[in-house]
């Protein structure tokens, strides 16, 4: 069985070479800086099974990439999960109203987003079988 993919699009390399090496031996994992790399990784044709998106980035945020994402019919399913240490009950509400699956805050627990990330893609796995 092929392995599902993850794109992972976070500014801070510490944190994102964690979430590379976490979910690399289980995953296909790609990781990008911000929220433009990420679109142009996904115009290329890539689909991604689930995307792991940081809230704070310079250049394209995650709010403005989640929307850019959210009105392309083609990438509009793919499953996010949301990090961020913005807990701004307002902001978070339109982020599920843009179709995030969850909201991870900062600083997270590692076996508890691990736990997660497997859960989403089971759950594709078994809507896909």
């Amino acid at each position: 069985m092929k392995k599902a993919t993850i794109l992972i699009i976070e500014d801070h390399e510490a944190v994102r070479v964690l979430l590379g090496m976490t979910f690399k031996k289980q995953f296909n994992v790609v990781t990008k800086k911000d929220g433009i790399e990420g679109l142009a990784w996904l115009s290329q044709g890539y689909m991604p099974d689930l995307i792991i998106l940081d809230m704070q980035m310079p250049r394209l945020n995650g709010l403005d990439f989640l929307k850019q994402l959210r009105t392309t019919g083609f990438f509009a399913h793919i499953p996010v999960l949301l990090i961020s240490g913005n807990e701004d009950v307002a902001e978070n509400e339109l982020l599920f109203d843009l179709g995030i699956i969850d909201f991870i805050p900062k600083p997270f627990n590692l076996p508890s987003l691990q736990e997660k990330v497997t859960n989403v893609l089971a759950k594709r796995r078994s809507y896909a079988a």
